[in-house]
């Protein structure tokens, strides 16, 4: 299938560090208010104006706590037993950022400013803001400010606003408030987007004053949350308070009065504060949030941005991917890694959602795309992070006990399909539930953090635990074939949503192969330590019996006469779908046909045997790959934006990089181009993973192994060269490579050794070295 065209507008200048608004685009203001969208993994705020959108232009407000969450009944038309009850929903909680200014009774706009740019810089993690505009009686003001949420204090949201009068002296008038009761935003015929809305999520319990910090306490509907937003301001001198509002529900004004003297900039500071708690002491949480409220006063502005800069400065210093040859793919790749380090929850009780701390998309719930993209990347990034992110998964593993009891099974665990509290949220179980590969998800993920880290105290604390419950799934779920005495799993959907409820999908059974392989392993080691852990859990001989049949005898479909892995036992006989005939605009085909209409056929969504063909690793021969590669390829719509990337890497594995190159570039601008025309709602998180995926496990052929560590380098005309550092086992390693030569640099750790395609090359502490590409790959 061909990809989506190259955008031919950018709402956005391409430049390598920043993205920048460099004039007021109301036609695009959906799509840049999700580009420049600040987050710290626990508050998520859009890139919306300080003063809200003009009247009449589309605008998608959100500020967002992740992990916390409402919840609401599913309504079925027909419902049957063990469909899912609830469906949880990120909480949208009050938006903090709105200072709003009038001079002479006339309200400054961006729609009638004579300059406006806005520049999210992402190597400070900081969204400035430079606005000039004229009253209607002639006067000037020069307007900027700057945004962050820091990632040094998890609760704070802090804002800098400069005015300066640039032809007269007088005063001009602040409104700043704290707002619960913006609309919400939906869009019809969407599954993807979501209904959210602040009103339906928060049940206001009190607003007050208390001198001049603003207080509002809310509790989340149908979950036992409260959450605080407290407010305050660092005023300049000469400020005066002149109102405070708190009749209004959901709404807290001040206003302040500012005398302006000309060419003399002034400065407002606001400091936001947003924390939460489970339980129901109002008093506690309260005060909670003033006494985070006075400590960020008592800092300052100042010293706040530094610290937070700091944060930024040593998180590139570890995950910066630099590359030659093009400034949009240098531009892409930092702003999806800045995207996943903003999203990603590090307190061990919230996640990444699949459109990660930006919009409304999937109403902020978590899915696979944590363990299968993200999880991998952070364990050779920042497996602090990633270890944070299974944590969660742990967090949760007696709701995914009691799913597993839902679903009529006697053992085990299943987790969810997408969920944000641990309870099955999808209404929809041909395409949810029924997409049991998410327990193998879990166990890739920790198997992958585990190579990387070597962090076996996660392993005997969480890790071991998951894997045994989440293993017992699949003998409840499998069974041995009378006739051939193969082990089969039936009735599943595998990753490509175009077929549903399927027998024997090859990707669902051979992740479970790899996954009971891998969890025998762990078990042997337990077992080598008389670990109490496995008389704990109950694992006994002949359980470990059966998981090593299951996994010895697990049926692989095949089909000798095209030499091809077929999806699923029945889909190489469907009718190939009809792509000549399908006009551009009937796609993504889940918008425009009936689900049953698409299972009838030969069409994917995105990679399923291809996917496997990469997490397998090393077990298919790559001539196989190729053959696999070529058949299902033509076949894919790439209508999730979670195909490209592994495209990308599969074809860069097999040795074309005009293609894995093409693949590349879809998938790392897909939210700055907005590829899937849905970015207004969210960028696509498990796609900026995998464009950092294709560029180290495509073009450098990174490999994490229980062998050690693998590099098969080979780069694109189109990317020159190519650098990036891995953590690794405790090990910081720098790899650069151009179209002659890769060089190794081990920078931190002990003795490292590495393999450079079929040569095995030690590094001490500071050591470099360099290998010609091809002569040993």
């Amino acid at each position: 299938m061909s990809l989506h065209p190259a955008a031919t507008v950018r709402p956005l200048t391409v430049a390598p560090w920043t993205l920048t608004d460099s004039h007021y685009q109301p036609q695009h203001l959906l799509l840049q208010e999700t580009l420049l969208s600040l987050a710290n993994g626990y508050i998520g705020s859009r890139g919306t104006l300080e003063e809200g959108a003009p009247k009449g232009v589309a605008s998608c407000e959100g500020t967002y706590l992740n992990g916390v969450f409402s919840s609401e009944p599913i309504h079925y038309g027909e419902s049957a037993y063990g469909f899912a009850r609830n469906n949880h929903k990120m909480l949208q909680v009050a938006n903090g950022k709105v200072l709003q200014l009038q001079l002479d009774g006339e309200t400054v706009s961006v729609a009638t400013a004579s300059s406006h740019q806005r520049t999210l810089d992402m190597q400070q993690g900081v969204l400035q803001r430079d606005m000039h505009w004229s009253s209607k009686s002639g006067k000037q003001l020069r307007i900027t400010s700057r945004r962050f949420v820091s990632q040094a204090n998890t609760h704070l949201m802090a804002i800098e606003l400069t005015i300066t009068a640039l032809n007269f002296s007088g005063d001009i008038t602040l409104t700043s408030q704290l707002d619960a009761a913006y609309p919400g935003f939906y869009k019809k015929d969407d599954p993807r987007v979501g209904e959210m809305s602040i009103a339906d999520s928060l049940t206001l319990l009190s607003q007050q004053f208390q001198q001049q910090h603003g207080l509002m306490l809310h509790s989340a509907k149908g979950a036992d949350f409260l959450v605080a937003a407290a407010t305050t301001h660092l005023l300049p001198a000469g400020a005066t308070l002149i109102g405070q509002d708190q009749q209004q529900a959901n709404t807290l004004t001040q206003q302040f009065s500012l005398s302006l003297q000309q060419n003399v900039a002034q400065s407002v500071h606001k400091l936001v504060i947003y924390c939460h708690s489970a339980g129901t002491d109002e008093n506690a949480l309260s005060q909670q949030a003033l006494t985070l409220l006075d400590a960020a006063k008592q800092q300052g502005f100042a010293a706040l941005l530094t610290t937070h800069q700091n944060w930024w400065q040593q998180f590139w210093q570890q995950a910066d991917v630099q590359i030659s040859g093009d400034i949009a793919l240098q531009q892409a790749i930092r702003f999806n890694l800045f995207s996943l380090a903003q999203s990603a929850g590090r307190n061990g009780s919230s996640n990444i959602g699949a459109k990660g701390l930006t919009g409304p998309g999937y109403d902020g719930h978590y899915f696979w795309d944590t363990e299968i993209y993200v999880v991998p990347v952070m364990s050779l990034t920042r497996p602090d992070i990633a270890r944070q992110l299974l944590t969660q998964r742990y967090s949760q593993l007696d709701a995914a006990r009691e799913r597993a009891q839902q679903m009529s099974h006697s053992k085990g665990a299943l987790y969810p399909w997408r969920t944000i509290g641990g309870e099955e949220c999808s209404a929809y179980f041909p395409a949810g539930t029924a997409q049991y590969h998410i327990n193998a998800a879990i166990a890739y993920a920790i198997r992958s953090y585990y190579l990387a880290t070597d962090d076996w105290a996660f392993m005997q604390q969480m890790g071991a635990e998951m894997l045994i419950e989440t293993a017992r799934l699949w003998l409840q779920l499998g069974f041995f074939s009378a006739s051939s005495g193969k082990f089969e799993i039936h009735m599943v959907t595998g990753p490509d949503e175009y077929s549903a409820l399927v027998n024997n999908n090859f990707y669902t059974n051979a992740m479970v192969q790899l996954q009971l392989r891998f969890t025998l392993q762990v078990m042997q080691q337990l077992q080598q330590e008389n670990s109490p852990l496995l008389a704990q859990l109950g694992v006994t001989t002949s359980e470990l019996q059966q998981w090593q049949q299951a996994a010895d005898n697990m049926h692989l479909p095949f089909d000798d006469k095209l030499q091809v892995h077929p999806q699923d036992d029945n889909f190489l006989h469907r009718k190939p779908w009809d792509f000549a005939n399908t006009p551009a605009d009937k796609y993504p085909l889940l918008l425009h046909y009936h689900p049953l209409v698409i299972y009838r056929h030969q069409v994917l969504k995105q990679a399923d045997v291809v996917l496997a063909l990469l997490l397998l690793d090393d077990a298919i021969p790559t001539a196989q790959k190729q053959r696999d590669l070529a058949y299902y390829e033509p076949l894919t719509t790439h209508d999730s934006s979670l195909s490209s990337c592994i495209h990308s890497i599969m074809f860069a594995e097999t040795g074309d990089t005009g293609r894995a190159h093409e693949f590349f570039g879809d998938s790392a601008r897909m939210d700055l181009d907005n590829h899937h025309a849905n970015t207004e709602f969210g960028v696509h998180i498990a796609c900026m993973a995998g464009s950092w995926m294709s560029l180290v496990m495509g073009f450098a052929g990174v490999r994490s192994r229980p062998s050690g560590l693998y590099f098969k380098p080979q780069l694109p005309p189109q990317l020159p060269g190519l650098s990036f550092r891995l953590c690794y086992r405790g090990r910081v390693l720098q790899f650069s490579a151009d179209s002659r030569q890769a060089s190794y640099q081990l920078l931190s750790g002990e003795p490292l050794t590495l393999h450079h395609g079929a040569e095995a090359i030690t590094l001490n502490q500071g050591d470099s070295i360099s290998r010609v590409i091809g002569a040993s790959t």
